[in-house]
């Protein structure tokens, strides 16, 4: 009987710790630093941590994920090459790295920059460039939404530029799992940095926009950051924990920081665990 009670309590204990909404950082780093944070085992199904995670925000450039997929589901050559034009300039953008107007390389090489960069030329000139222009690619981006059940997620624009892209935590991880089938969405996304050459310009340097991917301090798998005033700092992720394939939403954080420490504290703490 004493080893029967013994066993209940560890269920309970163990049930309780993977249903509380401060799980992954409860032991060593205080409470999450992100307003929205949601962590699911996906393997499993589990959900680790769960804040706020049904509330609609906006998403900023986690919108990328989406509009990679409408690209890479288009059926164009992504070898074909794709200019940069002026219309392609998101003049409300104060991002440091711009590819420059004029730049002709492939489509694959636009999307890298797109994803890797958070480069918000590449991204315009690759909804331009679809069939039936921009208004037909956030269409598009729109349907497929709709088509993996993020019922509530919608789009304006490309770029995650407009506080009108919004969606739920709920939903992002969705979004990565669709974006978990495209292994150039996980490579790109996961590029720590790139160099553009096109002939005419100078080198055009790069950076991936996520320092964990960088500094290689986690394994992951796909990943999108974004930022602007509405959304607050924003990550997304997937990564390998433990031999576990663990999804992560952080949304609303208000240093540039914040959700990469989210990140990490959640991978100490997965670690921790017997």
């Amino acid at each position: 009987m004493n080893y029967m009670y013994k066993l209940i309590v560890a269920c309970i204990s163990v049930s309780i710790l993977f249903s509380s909404n401060v799980f992954a950082v409860k032991k060593d780093s205080g409470l999450l630093n992100s307003q929205i944070a949601y962590v699911v085992d996906v393997d499993s199904g589990t959900v680790l941590t769960d804040r706020n995670s049904n509330s609609v925000s906006s998403i900023a450039s986690i919108s990328k994920l989406m509009a990679s997929i409408v690209v890479l589901e288009s059926g164009q050559s992504l070898a074909e090459p794709v200019k940069i034009e002026n219309e392609d300039i998101a003049r409300q953008s104060t991002a440091r790295w711009r590819l420059q107007v004029g730049t002709e390389i492939s489509r694959q090489r636009t999307l890298r920059i797109g994803l890797m960069s958070s480069e918000n030329r590449a991204i315009n000139a690759l909804a331009r460039t679809y069939p039936g222009g921009k208004d037909a690619f956030v269409e598009a981006m729109n349907q497929k939404a709709d088509a993996l059940g993020m019922a509530h997620t919608h789009f304006v624009e490309p770029t995650g530029l407009s506080p009108q892209n919004v969606s739920t935590a709920r939903d992002l991880v969705l979004l990565l799992q669709e974006s978990m089938r495209h292994p150039l969405i996980q490579e790109f996304t996961t590029t720590e940095k790139f160099e553009v050459l096109d002939g005419i310009h100078t080198p055009q340097p790069f950076v991936n926009t996520n320092p964990i991917v960088r500094n290689d301090l986690m394994n992951v798998l796909v990943q999108k950051t974004g930022y602007i005033a509405a959304a607050g700092r924003c990550l997304v992720m997937e990564a390998k924990i433990k031999g576990r394939n663990i999804a992560m939403v952080f949304l609303r954080s208000k240093t540039k920081n914040a959700r990469f420490s989210d990140a990490l504290a959640v991978k100490r703490s997965l670690e921790s665990l017997n």
